[in-house]
């Protein structure tokens, strides 16, 4: 016998729907045993479970409170994942009111607390529930360390200051039950005043570097922004040192690629070294053109230059013209325009007049100064192109052969 209606009920979390699939289990459990012994003590626990069951699970699916919606932002900086979520109050014509003493924000730690009942809390920079920034792995913020993790996010507002305070507490309500003993940071920034009024509060992400963001808050006619910096390199280090021992390390591929990153960073080299040989001869390793050239730029950057030379001789026996001519251009880069030349002449004697070869030897002439060989394999070049770009390209590095400038 099932009570009706029980296998109906719905428990909101977060948004989903879930099934209350204990309360008839129960429910039919209970009665049984009723049934059998006929004890009322037992349909009183059984009526008791039921109802506590289902008040636990029967949650409604309704909007925020004080219709404040709910908003994520997340961003990631190098691998490192950012992520905050909110609740996004309206200004609702009372601009100029937001902020001060005897408006909406008081300034400096005046929200009633649950916990003092004294004036203690500071703001909970959002609405409703904690706002909560979660950083994936360590970072610093204003340059202050902050491990990774998840915190609640308070602001105590003054005029010319923000005091930012990173809470350990995530799941209360706003400001009301915080506590200073859980902070695991505070730092303190300048609020910017912006001319057009923001209606909603967000977050964003207003400045984006390879090693670095600026977040800000944004309501009404004020911003509060703050910098996260992220150990970028140590902790890509750290991934590709797991990846390359796991079953990710035995495709060439990906030995080639973490390689290839620490030596465009110029970090960590001989363990680069070390992931270009694997990306060779180790296990799945491939011997090819880029393989080889990597590995000539690991022992480039460690200063072995005769390993570099004769592992990019060897690169070079099935290089492509234009290989070739990338080839020769890097090592102009590096002062050795005698060097380049060798490696032009040998694409020319190996592909002959050909659009890759001629854009190498201008370049080759160019660098020893010999600007009107350059300007012979310029015009060459020139004809063989297939695209406007490539011709505009051309035509400005004639340009300035002919006013005697180097085009390197």
């Amino acid at each position: 016998m099932e009570k009706p209606g029980a296998q109906n009920m719905t428990l909101n979390t977060e948004g989903r729907n879930c099934r209350n699939t204990y309360a008839p289990y129960l429910e039919k459990k209970f009665l049984h045993r009723i049934q059998n012994q006929n004890n009322m003590k037992y349909l009183q626990l059984a009526f008791l479970l039921l109802f506590t069951i289902s008040y636990s699970f029967a949650q409604m699916d309704i909007p925020p409170s004080g219709g404040n919606p709910r908003a994520t932002i997340s961003e990631e900086v190098g691998i490192t994942s950012i992520t905050i979520k909110y609740s996004r109050p309206d200004v609702n014509k009372r601009e100029g009111k937001i902020y001060g003493d005897g408006n909406l924000v008081p300034y400096g730690f005046t929200t009633n607390s649950f916990i003092t009942n004294k004036n203690t809390a500071p703001w909970r920079a959002g609405a409703n529930e904690n706002t909560v920034i979660t950083f994936e792995h360590d970072v610093t913020i204003e340059g202050q360390p902050l491990k990774a993790g998840s915190y609640g996010l308070h602001m105590a507002m003054a005029a010319d200051n923000v005091t930012l305070i990173f809470s350990t507490q995530t799941e209360a309500w706003g400001s009301f039950y915080y506590e200073e003993k859980y902070d695991a940071l505070r730092v303190n920034v300048k609020p910017v005043t912006v001319d057009r009024s923001v209606e909603y509060l967000k977050y964003e992400f207003i400045e984006h570097k390879e090693k670095y963001c600026v977040i800000a808050m944004q309501w009404e006619k004020l911003s509060v922004p703050f910098k996260v910096d992220v150990d970028v390199d140590n902790i890509v280090l750290a991934r590709l040192r797991e990846q390359v021992t796991s079953q990710k390390g035995f495709n060439s591929n990906n030995m080639l690629q973490a390689a290839q990153y620490c030596l465009n960073k110029n970090i960590n080299l001989e363990e680069a070294l070390a992931w270009s040989v694997r990306a060779i001869n180790g296990f799945q390793g491939q011997k090819s053109f880029i393989t080889l050239r990597n590995l000539a730029n690991a022992y480039d950057k460690l200063k072995r230059t005769e390993q570099a030379d004769s592992t990019m001789d060897e690169a070079l026996l099935i290089a492509t013209a234009n290989q070739y001519t990338a080839y020769g251009r890097q090592l102009i880069t590096q002062k050795r325009a005698d060097r380049a030349m060798e490696i032009f002449l040998a694409s020319q004697k190996r592909y002959g007049d050909v659009s890759g070869v001629n854009n190498g030897l201008m370049s080759g002439y160019s660098a020893k100064g010999d600007f009107k060989k350059a300007i012979l394999y310029a015009e060459k070049a020139l004809a063989q192109a297939t695209n406007d770009a490539a011709k505009k390209q051309l035509e400005g590095n004639i340009a300035k052969l002919k006013e005697g400038k180097d085009i390197n």
